[in-house]
């Protein structure tokens, strides 16, 4: 406050403002204690500006208790919002770990899978390996048995007065070309079907589709005679009646097949000896090397299942044996 210790009271008005004046050189004490004097007016005006503080006052820490009181709501809110947000996380969290459980553990039967293939792989690797070797070990055999087959064949012609070698040796070599189409070029036609139907046994589907290429060309089973080759037939059995795709190395070996079973179905005919192909084994009969060709794999003794390929007679001489299919230990 700017007043003096004592509390001055408002002015007076006096007659000239001098009724309470001392006289000079007299005592001083009411100028003393009355050291600063307000008018009523001017202590009016501060005592409003006192109040319109203290009123301001009031108001500013009601701002700053109502600031307070915010803050704190905010910081609750948001602490709630947090902790809600950390549930959600959370609770994400947990359905990803159990997503990714599950995951792994649909993960634990395809790698068993993948062993149990990668093992079938191994083992079918192991049989064609098996089968290779046996593929090998059978053609030393027959180029053996045809070494010896040609010395029969030359012993034959020698005792036969009625056959000369000019008029008749062209039946060896049919025979050897039809040997040629059976072992080796039919196997290899029918190779894009087998891949394709990817059967559980090789050899035996591979027999079958033999057997039937045989039947096309050479065929029926039964008839008299050397016909004409079914070469629609041969196409339709090679392509799976056009389900299986031909690239053009089998396109030209299919054509080759065709051509060449055509070639020797003709020279037979005009070779002025009658000819036929034999495609029967009487029922329950016991694969016997001398009697029957053996397919790969085969074993003798064991029950011929089916012809594969057509022995070949002209004359009413075996000049090729029919090649024949055994049934497995298993099914005999």
């Amino acid at each position: 406050m700017f007043f003096s210790r004592h509390k001055a009271e408002p002015p007076q008005d006096g007659r000239d403002g001098s009724a309470g004046r001392a006289a000079v050189g007299g005592p001083r004490l009411v100028e003393e204690e009355t050291a600063f004097l307000i008018p009523q007016s001017e202590w009016k005006q501060l005592a409003v500006r006192l109040d319109t503080l203290d009123a301001l006052e009031t108001r500013l820490r009601k701002l700053e208790a109502d600031a307070v009181t915010e803050r704190a709501a905010v910081r609750a809110q948001t602490r709630s919002e947090m902790g809600e947000w950390a549930d959600r996380v959370e609770r994400r969290m947990r359905g990803f770990d159990t997503r990714l459980r599950d995951t792994l553990a649909g993960f634990r039967p395809l790698g068993e899978r993948l062993t149990e293939l990668t093992t079938r792989h191994d083992q079918v690797d192991e049989r064609t390996l098996a089968l290779e070797s046996t593929v090998a070990d059978t053609r030393r055999l027959l180029d053996e048995l045809g070494e010896v087959l040609d010395l029969v064949r030359v012993a034959q012609v020698e005792e036969r007065t009625d056959l000369t070698r000019e008029d008749f040796l062209v039946h060896y070599e049919l025979a050897d070309r039809l040997r040629a189409l059976y072992t080796q070029r039919m196997p290899d036609l029918v190779q894009p079907r087998l891949a394709a139907e990817r059967p559980r046994d090789v050899v035996r589907r591979q027999a079958e589709l033999i057997r039937r290429l045989c039947l096309a060309l050479f065929g029926p089973e039964g008839r008299d005679g050397v016909g004409d080759p079914d070469l629609d037939e041969l196409t339709r059995i090679t392509t799976d009646t056009g389900r299986v795709g031909l690239d053009q190395q089998h396109q030209r070996l299919l054509e080759r097949v065709g051509a060449e079973a055509t070639n020797l179905s003709r020279a037979m005919n005009e070779s002025g000896y009658a000819s036929r192909f034999d495609f029967s084994v009487e029922p329950a009969t016991v694969a016997d090397p001398r009697e029957h060709a053996l397919w790969l794999s085969c074993e003798a003794g064991r029950p011929v299942a089916f012809v594969v390929c057509p022995g070949y007679r002209a004359a009413d001489r075996r000049l090729l044996e029919p090649l024949v299919f055994t049934e497995s230990g298993g099914e005999g």
